[in-house]
Formats: structure tokens, sequence, C-alpha cells
């Protein structure tokens, strides 16, 4: 009993040195994760962290104990599962990414609550043929189909949260349908004082990005229709008086720099406009060239149908006029 005591203060006693003058310390829930997963987060992560299997009861001993008062945030999260505490100078955000680069798929496991809705979907089952009856035994509606395993129709072989009948998880397993994720769970760090739960640790880099995008797009709309004056706005501002000004100037006959060009072009549209509706012998020979181009182009399309009505015409006589010939030929 001794000794056993001994033991446990002297592993209390290398993991508080352990996490002496560290950045970065993470408690992770190890539940249904298989020792040679661990082996390779360990060899991936051996340059930048340390990766320790203890009791909890080691854990919370040793950061009750520790010099750091902020690693006492992570006590609530070395209970309730089989804990590893991961001790690192490096980012928790990029050190999480790493650690859970590595997962692999897993079967539902018996007695255990499903944490999601598992949907067997109809058509051939990679199953043998002798298999059918052990499928059926689990209430998945299959038949024999040419010697080959169907399943029928779409099954719900379990909601998330139900508890996963034995039978059921040997079945789905025979049928190769692994629906757990399996993964080191990182459910806490605290690194430079701040703690990271587990949904923050897991944000995304191009997810933040997108929604610092869309919050800079909707503050933009709401100042700039709130004419709200801002660095951003200002400029957006400034173009539509520009150009409400410029469209008064015109429509008033204000002639500036700016307007000359609208005023002339305006002016020289209502020109044409009323000279088209002279008689030819009141205009020039330019102003003659000018509406004659123009008329030339809007008939040119009116002009072509009409060409091309005459040639099919001329087509249709023709052919009849050879009909008839052939005719009187063996008349």
């Amino acid at each position: 009993m001794r000794r056993a005591i001994l033991e446990k203060q002297k592993k209390v006693e290398e993991l508080k040195k352990a996490l002496k003058g560290k950045r970065t310390v993470m408690i992770a829930n190890i539940e249904g994760v298989p020792a040679h997963m661990m082996q390779e987060l360990r060899k991936l992560i051996k340059e930048k962290a340390i990766l320790k299997v203890y009791k909890n009861v080691i854990i919370r001993k040793a950061l009750e104990g520790s010099e750091n008062e902020d690693l006492k945030k992570l006590l609530p999260y070395a209970e309730g599962h089989p804990s590893a505490i991961i001790i690192s100078d490096e980012d928790p955000i990029k050190l999480y990414r790493e650690i859970t680069s590595i997962s692999e798929d897993a079967p539902l496991r018996p007695g255990k609550p499903s944490p999601v809705d598992v949907v067997i979907e109809p058509g051939p089952v990679p199953v043998p043929i002798t298999a059918l009856s052990e499928l059926k035994a689990a209430g998945i509606p299959v038949r024999s189909v040419k010697g080959a395993v169907e399943v029928e129709k779409e099954f719900v072989a379990v909601r998330e949260g139900e508890i996963v009948d034995e039978r059921l998880a040997k079945a789905l397993d025979l049928m190769g349908i692994k629906p757990i994720k399996v993964f080191l769970r990182v459910v806490a760090a605290v690194s430079d004082g701040i703690l990271f739960t587990e949904d923050v640790l897991g944000i995304k880099t191009e997810d933040v990005i997108e929604d610092i995008k869309k919050a800079a797009s909707y503050a933009f709309n709401l100042a700039y229709n709130a004419k709200y004056p801002t660095k951003e706005t200002v400029p957006y501002f400034l173009a539509e008086a520009h150009m409400k000004a410029i469209n008064l100037a015109v429509n008033a006959g204000i002639v500036t720099k700016e307007t000359a060009k609208y005023i002339l072009a305006r002016a020289f549209a209502q020109a044409l406009s009323l000279a088209s509706r002279l008689p030819p012998e009141a205009l020039d020979e330019e102003i003659k060239e000018i509406l004659g181009s123009q008329t030339a182009g809007a008939t040119a399309p009116e002009e072509e149908e009409k060409e091309e009505k005459k040639e099919e015409e001329e087509k249709e006589g023709g052919e009849e006029e050879a009909a008839a010939g052939l005719a009187s030929l063996f008349g």
C-alpha cells in the first residue's frame, strides 16, 4: 500500500516538473483510441510535444500543485473519461490540427450510445449469402437475389443517442459500415493563460476569414445605406454625388468641362430628330447623309427579309415549272 502511494506521488512530481514553464497544456479523451494510433501520434508530434497517459487522479493532483495557477482551469476536463496530457511550447490550434489529422473509421460499439444516425440504403451488400440470417436477426430487411444479399429498402438502423444492440453492431461491422470517426479528442487546452475548449480549437482559419469577409460586407452595406461616412464609404458617396451633380447640370443646361459633351450629344440627337421631320429640300448634304445612313441601317433587316422571301418564291416557282415540264413530256 505504502509503495503504491509513493509511486503515485512520484508520477505527480514528474508531471509537475514536465508542466513547469510550458506554454501549452492539453487534456485529451483517449476513450476508444487504439494503441497503434497513440503510437502514431507520439511519432508525429515528438519534436513539438510530449504526450503522456495518466490516471485522472494523477493529472488532477499535478494541475492542482502546479506553480502555474492558470492550469487549474483544466481540472473540470480531467474527469469522466480516460485522459492523456499533452505538453508543448507550440500554438494550441496548430498543434490541435496536427493531432486530429490522424483518424480512422470504426464500427459502432455495442451497449454504447450511437454518436450518429445510421441509415442503410437499398441495394446489394458485400457479404456472403451465409450471413443472410444473421443480418435478418439484427432487424435489417435483407433478401437473397441471385445468390447475393440485398437490402430491400432504406432502413434506419439506429438513431443518434440510442443504445447500440450487440447483434446490430456485429451485423453492421459485417457489412463494412463504420460510421464512427476515431481520433484523439483534445477536450481543452490552456495556452498563455487562456483556456481553449474543443469547439474553439476546431475552428478552421478559412471559416474565420470567410466570416470576417461577410461581416465586413454587411457593415459596409449598412453604413452606405445609412449614409454613415467612413474611410470605406466616403469614396462611394463622392462618386454618387458627382454623378447626380452632372445629371442635374445636364438637365439644367449648365455647360461645364464635365457636362459639355453630354449637352452637345443630346443637342445633336435632338437636331437629328427634328431634321428627320423636315422635307429633304430643307436639309444640307451632310445631314441627308447622316439621316440616310441611319435609315439604311434601320431598314436593312427588312430589305434582307424581303430578298430572302423573294428568293424562296422564285425557287418554288422554278420547281413548279420544272414539274410542269416533266409532266408534259409524259403527258
